[in-house]
C-alpha cells in the first residue's frame, strides 16, 4: 500500500482509494471507486478548483465542474508522460455505433484524460507506478499478472502501403506505452515471407481445455510468464493472414499451434477477415488485442494436383468476383474503391463463366461418411495421419515435416514469384516436390489424399478413394450425399465469413465457426461447355448483378428474391473451365486446376472485437 500525504492511498481493498493530482484546471483528486462484489474499480477524476477568488466562484455558477467517471469496462491502460514518473494520462475506449444500410457497425474510439501530475516524492512516484500497472493489468492483460506477448507481422506493401506507418504511429504507442503489452514487430520482405515468420515463432500454446471453452484469456494461464508468443497479429490485408496460415500448418507442432489466437488489423485493400471479426479500424483492433477475446473459426483445406495443399479461412471466388479482385490489382492504390469499379465493369461486360462444382451439404455428411468407411474397409485402406480418413482434429497428432523440408519451403517462400505460376511450389515441401513431375503425369487418373502434404485429417475427401481430375460429369461416381451445381455462373463464391471486404458483406447470415461454408451463386445460361463467357448474357442478368452490387455493403441483396442462390457445404469439388477468369483463395490466385475443399470446424481461433456478435 502506498500512502500519499494526508493518509490518501492506492490500496484497492479500501473503500475509496484516491490520489491527489493536478490538472490544467487546477488541483484535484483521482478516485478509484470499488464496485460491489466484483472489486474492480471504476476511475473517477475530479478537477475541483481550490483557493479563494470571486471570479472563480462566479464562473462555477454558470459552468458546473462535475466529477467525470470512466467505467471499468472502458478502461484500456495508462501512460507515463515524463521520465520522472510524476505525470500520466489514463486511456479508455468508448463504443460507437454506425449504420451501414441495415447493419450496425460497432467500433471503438480511444480517448484519454487530461494530464495528471503529482508531487515528485518517492511515495507519489511509487503510487503512480502502482496505479498505472493496476489499470493495465485489470483492463488489458487478459486477466493475467504479466502482459501478453504479441507478434505483429506487418506487410509494408499491403493495400496503399500504409501498414508500417499505422504500426509505428498508432499500434505500438497504444499497445506498448498505454496497455503495457509486449509487442514484437516483424516486417515481410517477399511473397510468402509471412509463412516463414510464423513457422519460426516460439509459441505459448494455451491448454486445450481453455481453448475449447472459449476462455477470454486467449493466451491461457498455463503459458503465463513464458517467453513465447501468445497471439499472432497480421497487420495488412487478407493475403497477409493467408500467408501466415500456410506457415502455421507447416509447423511440426501445428496440432497444438492452432490454439494460439490469430488477429487481423485492417491495413489492406479488402480486409474481409478483419471486418468479419468486427475490427473496422485500427482503434477497434487495439481494443480487441487488449481484451483478448477469441472465437473458433473454421479452416478449409484445399487440395490441388499435382500435390499442393492450401489453407484458407475467408473465401473461394470465381468468375466476376475473382475478376474484380485479381483483375484490379493494378488499381491497388485506390484501396477498397477498386472492388466497386471492378464490379461495375463486370456488370457492363455481362459475362458468364463455366465451371464444374460438386458440394456435400452438412445434412448429408453422415451418409457420405458411412459409405466412405465401407469403401475404405473393402479396399483395406489405412487411416494414417497423412490420409486423415478417421478421427477428428482434436485427436490429431502433429506430423513433423523435418528440418530439411522446412528449409526447402522457406527457400521457396523467399524466391517465389507472385501469381499463379509459383503458388504450389511455395507450399509444397521438398519431399513432395520431388515427386510432383510423376504426379502431374498421372493427374488425369486422380490422386489419393495420401499423396498430398500432411495436415489436419480429411475424412470426407479420403472417402473418395481418389480425387478425380478432371471432375466427372455427374455424381454417379461420388459417394452418397454429394450434389452438383449448374455448370455456368455469372457469380460464384464460397464464403466462410460474412465479409469479403470492409464494404462487402457477401455472406449475410454466415457464421465463421459453424462447420460449413456458404456457396452463393448466380446461375448462367444452361447447356454451355467451356468458355461460357463467349455466350451473350441471359435476360435480366445484368439487373440482378446490379442489385447484388448495390446491396453488397450491408448484404441486403440476400433479402431480394431471385438475385443469388445459396447452399451450405462441408466439402467442395471445383474445376475452373474458363480461361477468361481466375480461381482465388483468400485473395490469392491459384493455378487453373481442379481443387478439393474440406472444412475443419473451429480448427483455429480468431481474435474478435469485444462487441462482436454473429447471427443466430
Amino acid at each position: 500500500m502506498a500512502v500519499i500525504g494526508d493518509g490518501i492511498n492506492l490500496d484497492v481493498e479500501q473503500a475509496r482509494p484516491c490520489l491527489r493530482v493536478r490538472t490544467p484546471a487546477g488541483p484535484g483528486v483521482l478516485v478509484l471507486e470499488e464496485r460491489r462484489l466484483t472489486f474492480t474499480p471504476d476511475l473517477t477524476w475530479s478537477p475541483f478548483r481550490h483557493g479563494p477568488g470571486f471570479l472563480r466562484w462566479l464562473t462555477s455558477l454558470f459552468r458546473r465542474n462535475k466529477a467525470q467517471s470512466i467505467p471499468v469496462e472502458q478502461l484500456l491502460g495508462a501512460r507515463l508522460e515524463n521520465p520522472a514518473g510524476t505525470a500520466f494520462t489514463v486511456w479508455y475506449a468508448v463504443e460507437r455505433v454506425a449504420k451501414a444500410g441495415c447493419v450496425e457497425r460497432r467500433s471503438f474510439k480511444l480517448l484519454h484524460t487530461p494530464r495528471f501530475e503529482v508531487a515528485n516524492t518517492p511515495g507519489d512516484v511509487e503510487a503512480v507506478a502502482e496505479l498505472v500497472t493496476h489499470i493495465r493489468r485489470t483492463s488489458s492483460w487478459w486477466g493475467r499478472a504479466t502482459p501478453p506477448h504479441l507478434a505483429a507481422i506487418v506487410n509494408p506493401v499491403s493495400g496503399r502501403g500504409g501498414a508500417a506507418r499505422v504500426v509505428d504511429s498508432h499500434l505500438l504507442p497504444l499497445l506498448r506505452d498505454v496497455a503495457g503489452l509486449r509487442v514484437t514487430v516483424m516486417k515481410t520482405r517477399a511473397p510468402m515471407h509471412a509463412a516463414e515468420l510464423v513457422r519460426d515463432l516460439t509459441l505459448n500454446v494455451p491448454p486445450a481445455e481453455a481453448a475449447a471453452a472459449g476462455a477470454a484469456a486467449a493466451g491461457g494461464q498455463g503459458a503465463e510468464g513464458a517467453e513465447g508468443v501468445d497471439a499472432i497479429v497480421f497487420v495488412g490485408g487478407d493475403g497477409t493472414l493467408y500467408e501466415g496460415l500456410q506457415g502455421l500448418f507447416q509447423r511440426p507442432d501445428w496440432a497444438s499451434a492452432v490454439r494460439v489466437p490469430l488477429a487481423a488489423v485492417p491495413c489492406g485493400s479488402g480486409n474481409g477477415v478483419a471486418a468479419s471479426a468486427g475490427m473496422w479500424d485500427a482503434d477497434t483492433a487495439v481494443v480487441a488485442l487488449c481484451r483478448g477475446r477469441a472465437e473458433p473459426v473454421d479452416v478449409a483445406s484445399v487440395l490441388q494436383p499435382p500435390g499442393s495443399r492450401f489453407y484458407c479461412v475467408l473465401s473461394v471466388v470465381y468468375g466476376a468476383m475473382a475478376n474484380l479482385d485479381i483483375g484490379t490489382q493494378h488499381l491497388r492504390w485506390m484501396g477498397e474503391l477498386r472492388f466497386h469499379l471492378g464490379g461495375v465493369w463486370e456488370i457492363i461486360r455481362g459475362r458468364c463463366y463455366s465451371a464444374r462444382v460438386f458440394f456435400l451439404p452438412p445434412e448429408a455428411e453422415a451418409a457420405s461418411a458411412s459409405a466412405s468407411a465401407s469403401a475404405l474397409a473393402a479396399d483395406g485402406a489405412s487411416a494414417g495421419p497423412r490420409s486423415g480418413a478417421a478421427g477428428g482434429v482434436a485427436g490429431a497428432q502433429a506430423v513433423p515435416v523435418g528440418a530439411a523440408a522446412r528449409g526447402a519451403v522457406g527457400a521457396a517462400a523467399g524466391t517465389a514469384e507472385a501469381g499463379a505460376g509459383g503458388m504450389e511450389e511455395r507450399l509444397l515441401p521438398s519431399d513432395e516436390r520431388s515427386r510432383s513431375g510423376d504426379m502431374a503425369a498421372g493427374a488425369g487418373a486422380g490422386l489419393a489424399v495420401s499423396d498430398y502434404p500432411a495436415g489436419p485429417p480429411l475424412p470426407i475427401l479420403s472417402g473418395l478413394r481418389s480425387l478425380p481430375s478432371p471432375l466427372p460429369d455427374t455424381t454417379d461416381t461420388l459417394p452418397a450425399g454429394w450434389r452438383k451445381l449448374p455448370d455456368s455462373f455469372a457469380v460464384f463464391g464460397a464464403y466462410n465469413t460474412q465479409y469479403l471486404a470492409l464494404g462487402a458483406r457477401m455472406n449475410p447470415g454466415g457464421r465463421m465457426g459453424d462447420g460449413a461454408w456458404d456457396v452463393w451463386h448466380m446461375e448462367g445460361p444452361p447447356g454451355v461447355g467451356r468458355n461460357a463467357s463467349s455466350r451473350p448474357a441471359p435476360r435480366g442478368m445484368r439487373m440482378r448483378s446490379l442489385r447484388m452490387l448495390l446491396g453488397t455493403e450491408d448484404g441486403s441483396f440476400a433479402n431480394t428474391p431471385g438475385v443469388l442462390d445459396v447452399v451450405k457445404a462441408r466439402a467442395l469439388l471445383f474445376e475452373q473451365r474458363d480461361v477468361a477468369t481466375y480461381t482465388v483463395l483468400d485473395g490469392e490466385q491459384v493455378p487453373d486446376r481442379p481443387l478439393y475443399l474440406e472444412c475443419h470446424p473451429g480448427l483455429c481461433r480468431l481474435m474478435v472485437s469485444p462487441s462482436f456478435q454473429e447471427p443466430r
